[in-house]
C-alpha cells in the first residue's frame, strides 16, 4: 500500500506491487513500483501526473514522480512508475547570487535554501572555506552535492525536506554477514594496479602578462588542441566516443566526444580551435553552451557548465586555441564539431549523416599535421609566451603507508590548480587525490536481511560499517554505499559495499600476521625436523645396543663352543688310552 498526493492536495491510498527503494551515499533516494488500474486503484491512476507525490508508509519518506509508463493489459492498464526523493525540489532553485572570499558552511547553506521549503541540520562543526572565485551561480542541489560537500568535507542524507549534514555518516559494528549463514557466498576482488603513494602539486599562478604586436593580451596558441591540456588526448570509453555508443543513445549514435571529469580531470575548459564566439546560450539537452566558429568549423562546448557565468567568453570575442573559455563543474564536457550551420546541425543530433564530425580524429590529425587544417588568423605571439606558467605555491603529500607499511613510492599524476590560493587547501586536495588503497569489490550472491532463518541484529543503512566473514573465518570491515530494499514483499535485498580506504595500521597488522604465521610455520617445521632427527638418534642408539648385545652373545657362544671342544678332546683321549693324559702318578682325573 502506498499513498499518493497530487498538486491540488488530493490524497488517496492504492495497492502497489514490486515496491523498490534504493538509497545511495551522496545521491537522492529513488522509488519504483508498479500497479494495475483496477477499480480500487482508479483514482490513483488518474493522479499519476507531473509533480505528484508518493509516500511510503514503511519509511515515511516522500518521493516525486519523474516517469510514468502505462501499458495496456487487456481490461486494465499496468503503470510502471519511478520517483525521486522530494528533496530533489532543491533543484528547482537556480542560485544567481554569489558569496565571495572566505565563508562559513552555514552562510552557504542559507543561500541555497533561501525561499524554499528545505531545511538543514548541522551535526558537526566545520571550518570556514576560502573560495577563490566565490560560491553560487548554479542549481542549489548541484552546489550542495558537487561543491560544498567536497569543499567542506561532509556527507549528508535526506529526511523529506530536511538535509542532515555531518562529517561522516553511519555507525561502526552495525552488521555481520557470515558466509553460509545469512549469505550464501562472499567473493571479492582486490585490484592493486591503481595504487599511488606520492603526489605533488602547484597552485596560484604568477601572472606574467605578455602582449602581441597588436598590443592585446596573448596566450599560447595553434590550430588544434585538447580541452584539458594537462591530460592531452587521454582515454575514452565507448559510450564517450564519437559514433557507435553501444546502443546507449538515440539511434545508438553519439555526435560528439565526452571528456569525463574522472578520465580527463581539470576545471578549466580550453578552446580546441581558434575563432570567434558566435553563440552563448542555453538549450534543453545541451544546458549552457558556447559555439566558437573559425576556419570553416563550428565547435560547440556543452553539458559542462551548470551556470552561464561558468562560460567566461562572450559573443564577439576572438579566441585562440588553448584559451580558457569556461569552468567545468559537471560530470563531463561534450565537444561537437561540424562544418554545417550550428542551428541546422542541432536538428541532426544523433544522426549519422555526416553533419557531425569526429572531434577526436580532427584534433589528433590537426596536431599531427602541424595544425595545417586551420586557416584562422592568429595574433603574432612573442617568444616569451612559450615560457611555462610559474606558480607561487608548491607542495607534496606522501602516504603514511610508505613509512608505516613499507610501501614503495608510487607517483600519482601531479596536480595544477589555478584557483587555489593557499597551501593548506592545496595539501588537502593532494590528500584527497591520492589513491593509496586497492580498489575492492565485494559481492554477495544472495542476501535476505529481513527474512533469513538465522537471526542477526543487522542495521542496514547507507554509510554504516560492519563485517563480512568468509568461509575461512577471515573478517573484513566494509561500508554500505548503496542499499536496495523491498519494503512490501519478501524479495531479497541488495547491498553494495563501497571501496574501502585501509588504515595504515591494518596493513601493518596484515604484515605482522603474515610474519607471525610464517614464523610459526618455521617453528613447526623445525620441531618436525628435530623430532625426526631425535627418532633417528634413538634408532641408532637401539641399533648400537642391539649390536652390543648381539656381539656379546656371539662372543659368549664362542667361549662355550671352545669349552665343548676342549671336553670332547679330553673324552677322545680317555677312550684311546684308558686314562686321562697329564696325570704323573698314573691316576686318572675325571
Amino acid at each position: 500500500m502506498l499513498f499518493v498526493q497530487n498538486v491540488n492536495g488530493d490524497q488517496t491510498a492504492f495497492k502497489a506491487d514490486n515496491v523498490q527503494i534504493t538509497d545511495t551515499l551522496g545521491q537522492y533516494p529513488t522509488l519504483s513500483f508498479t500497479f494495475v488500474e483496477t477499480p480500487e486503484n482508479e483514482v490513483a491512476a488518474q493522479m499519476m501526473i507531473p509533480f505528484t507525490i508518493i509516500e511510503v508508509p514503511e519509511n515515511k519518506q516522500r518521493y516525486r514522480i519523474v516517469t510514468n509508463n502505462p501499458v495496456s493489459l487487456g481490461k486494465y492498464k499496468q503503470y510502471s512508475v519511478t520517483a525521486i526523493h522530494i528533496a530533489k525540489d532543491l533543484h528547482n532553485k537556480y542560485v544567481d547570487e554569489r558569496l565571495e572570499n572566505t565563508q562559513s558552511l552555514k552562510a552557504c547553506l542559507d543561500l541555497l535554501i533561501k525561499d524554499t521549503q528545505i531545511k538543514y541540520v548541522l551535526h558537526d562543526n566545520f571550518d570556514n572555506y576560502a573560495f577563490s572565485e566565490g560560491f553560487g551561480g548554479g542549481y542549489a542541489d548541484d552546489l550542495l552535492m558537487q561543491n560544498l560537500a567536497s569543499d567542506f568535507g561532509f556527507e549528508f542524507y535526506f529526511d523529506n525536506y530536511t538535509i542532515h549534514i555531518q562529517k561522516k555518516l553511519g555507525t561502526k559494528e552495525s552488521f555481520l554477514f557470515i558466509d553460509n549463514a545469512n549469505v550464501s557466498k562472499i567473493s571479492y576482488n582486490e585490484d592493486y594496479s591503481t595504487i599511488t603513494t606520492y603526489i605533488k602539486g602547484q597552485a596560484k599562478p604568477i601572472v606574467q602578462e605578455t602582449t602581441d604586436k597588436t598590443g592585446g593580451s596573448s596566450s599560447p596558441g595553434g590550430s588544434w588542441g585538447w580541452p584539458f591540456p594537462d591530460v592531452g588526448e587521454g582515454n575514452f570509453m565507448q559510450v564517450q566516443r564519437f559514433g557507435n555508443d553501444g546502443g546507449y543513445r538515440q539511434n545508438g549514435f553519439h555526435d560528439g566526444l565526452d571528456f569525463g571529469s574522472v578520465d580527463h580531470p581539470g576545471r578549466e575548459v580550453h578552446a580546441i580551435h581558434g575563432g570567434k564566439v558566435t553563440i552563448k546560450s542555453y538549450m534543453s539537452g545541451l544546458g549552457n553552451y558556447v559555439v566558437i566558429s573559425g576556419g570553416g568549423y563550428n565547435v560547440v562546448y556543452q553539458e559542462a557548465f551548470s551556470s552561464p557565468s561558468n562560460i567566461i567568453v562572450n559573443v564577439g570575442d576572438t579566441v585562440k586555441v588553448g584559451d580558457v573559455i569556461g569552468y567545468r563543474d559537471t560530470s563531463h564536457l561534450h565537444v561537437g564539431v561540424t562544418k554545417v550551420d550550428f542551428n541546422t546541425a542541432v536538428g541532426k543530433s544523433f544522426t549519422n549523416d555526416g553533419t557531425w564530425l569526429n572531434p577526436q580524429e580532427i584534433i589528433r590529425n590537426g596536431i599531427a599535421n602541424n595544425n595545417s587544417e586551420s586557416n584562422v588568423e592568429q595574433p603574432t605571439e612573442t617568444a616569451e609566451e612559450n615560457k611555462p606558467t610559474e606558480y607561487e605555491i608548491h607542495s607534496e603529500y606522501v602516504s603514511p603507508l610508505v613509512e608505516k607499511a613499507h610501501w614503495p613510492k608510487v607517483e600519482a599524476e601531479p596536480i595544477t590548480d589555478d584557483n587555489i590560493t593557499d597551501e593548506n587547501t592545496l595539501i588537502n586536495k593532494l590528500k584527497a587525490s591520492i589513491h593509496d588503497y586497492p580498489d575492492i569489490e565485494y559481492t554477495l550472491d544472495y542476501a535476505n536481511f529481513k527474512y533469513n532463518s538465522v537471526k542477526f541484529n543487522n542495521d542496514i543503512k547507507v554509510g554504516n560499517y560492519g563485517w563480512l566473514r568468509d568461509r575461512f573465518g577471515i573478517d573484513v570491515e566494509v561500508r554500505i554505499n548503496s542499499y536496495t530494499w523491498y519494503p512490501q514483499n519478501k524479495q531479497a535485498d541488495t547491498v553494495t559495499f563501497g571501496n574501502k580506504r585501509f588504515d595504515p595500521v591494518e596493513w601493518q597488522v596484515r604484515n605482522q600476521k603474515a610474519f607471525e604465521r610464517n614464523k610459526k610455520l618455521g617453528e613447526t617445521l623445525r620441531n618436525q625436523i628435530v623430532k625426526v632427527q631425535g627418532n633417528m638418534m634413538s634408532q641408532d642408539k637401539w641399533n648400537s645396543k642391539f649390536n652390543e648385545i648381539n656381539n656379546s652373545f656371539i662372543n659368549s657362544n664362542k667361549e662355550i663352543l671352545k669349552q665343548f671342544e676342549d671336553i670332547n678332546t679330553r673324552l677322545d683321549s680317555i677312550e684311546k688310552t684308558g686314562k686321562e693324559e697329564g696325570g704323573s702318578d698314573g691316576t686318572s682325573e675325571p
